[in-house]
């Protein structure tokens, strides 16, 4: 794995981040070069799994409104759904791939949902059936996303966090691509087939991303303790379900309001098209946005506490939505489903740094009764990657719910889901321990505060 750029290293096993003057000879620079280019890759990801929010909005009426709402919710939870499947598969499936080698497959993978897309958006009158079958190829833009962190590996541990932290927001940004794509196809194609073209738009996007990950990335050598020790008693720690719970919170909510948005405000309150698109960009970005200011945020105040502030805030932003939904105030409605998304990508971001804090804390205690450094770790790596799988279950979920339920049931569900991961996060993660001595506070549980 030689490369100009690259100290002197003749085989990938030399690879070594923690090293001062390995880092300061080039190893910085090869390690920015292939975490941009991951990201690429897991933008594009991202961008081919929202496809489908996007193109339900555009769609004709020998297409998608004829279905109702129950067929367009199906339209725009599928690839949600099936990506959720598919993370999994190919996690295990590509394991023993390098970073290079597992973006490559991912990416070039994302060849197929979008040549379907065009191929079946072309066809009026094509069956329901065919539509959801080939949006649930679009499932394989997550497992594309996901491939994208895996580049933090490049870098020493104490900026890891910050490297997938880079990556996720690349990733999340995919969705605005997507938005953007279908407002310009509408003002500049016009007609009754420009929405193909936003299916069309990334054809070029995935050679793009797949080719320079092709040329220019780099493999490493695959960390196999985590997959194989990680989910060894997992559904045991109620960390696992605790956390795993404000990851669907927070992150999954990001994802769910974030897609069903413009078809909430097109289907429940009538807005054109291109305004509830031209909404739920604003939203997306600004959520995209405060994700990674949430773990900046997490870093400094503690993540539980960040955690604890967005979920109040979300709760009391579910409280206007339903109250805007039963008067039928659009704009209101429209704000306030803003202020949650961007509320939801910071606590996505703060619980993505709590995650990790909890688990390294976990293995830091097993270390000192006696266990093996490298196998707890290795199980605190493979329990904080399980945590994180619940977001793509979760947005299909709130999405669902937000399309497919009348809005009053699904946002009251949705505000006792923020209550209840409210007190945990109040009573677990956040809380200080009582006094060891005269004016002195315990620090709260795993270091958190």
């Amino acid at each position: 794995m030689t490369n100009p750029a690259a100290p002197i290293r003749p085989a990938a096993e030399r690879w070594d981040a923690e090293d001062p003057g390995f880092w300061e000879r080039g190893g910085r620079h090869v390690a920015r070069r292939n975490l941009l280019l991951a990201a690429l890759g897991g933008h594009v990801g991202t961008s081919v799994r929202s496809m489908w929010a996007v193109l339900v909005l555009f769609l004709p009426a020998d297409h998608g409104p004829a279905f109702g709402p129950g067929g367009t919710s199906l339209l725009l939870v599928t690839p949600l759904a099936a990506g959720a499947v598919l993370r999994p598969v190919a996690e295990r499936a590509l394991g023993r791939l390098g970073g290079r080698d597992r973006t490559v497959v991912t990416t070039a993978a994302l060849a197929l949902p979008v040549l379907a897309a065009v191929y079946v958006l072309q066809r009026p009158g094509a069956p329901l059936w065919l539509l959801v079958a080939v949006a649930a190829t679009a499932g394989a833009g997550d497992a594309a996303a996901a491939s994208s962190s895996g580049a933090a590996a490049f870098f020493p541990r104490r900026a890891q966090d910050r490297a997938g932290a880079v990556a996720t927001a690349a990733a999340d940004l995919g969705v605005a691509v997507v938005q953007t794509a279908g407002v310009v196809a509408t003002v500049t194609a016009g007609g009754s087939s420009s929405f193909v073209w936003i299916a069309a738009v990334h054809v070029p996007l995935v050679a793009l991303a797949a080719g320079v990950a092709a040329l220019r990335m780099d493999n490493l050598p695959v960390a196999r303790g985590a997959a194989v020790r990680g989910p060894r008693g997992a559904l045991r720690d109620p960390h696992v379900w605790g956390l795993s719970l404000l990851t669907l919170a927070t992150a999954g909510s990001f994802t769910g309001y974030g897609l069903a948005f413009g078809l909430v405000l097109r289907g429940g309150f009538g807005s054109s098209a291109t305004a509830a698109l031209a909404c739920a960009l604003l939203a997306t970005v600004l959520g995209a946005a405060a994700r990674p200011f949430g773990g900046l945020l997490a870093g400094l105040c503690g993540g539980a506490r960040v955690t604890l502030v967005s979920l109040v805030g979300m709760a009391a932003g579910t409280v206007v939505l339903a109250a805007a939904a039963a008067r039928g105030a659009v704009g209101v409605f429209a704000a306030a489903s803003t202020a949650v998304i961007v509320l939801a990508g910071l606590g996505a971001g703060a619980v993505g740094v709590l995650v990790p804090a909890v688990f390294a804390a976990r293995a830091g205690a097993s270390i000192l009764a006696g266990r093996d450094a490298a196998t707890a770790f290795a199980t605190a790596r493979g329990r904080s990657a399980g945590v994180t799988r619940v977001a793509g279950p979760g947005g299909a979920g709130v999405a669902l719910s937000a399309t497919l339920l009348s809005p009053l049931p699904a946002l009251w569900g949705l505000l006792a889901l923020y209550v209840a991961c409210a007190v945990l996060t109040c009573t677990t993660y956040a809380r200080r321990g009582p006094a060891r001595s005269r004016g002195a506070r315990r620090p709260a549980p795993y270091g958190l505060r």
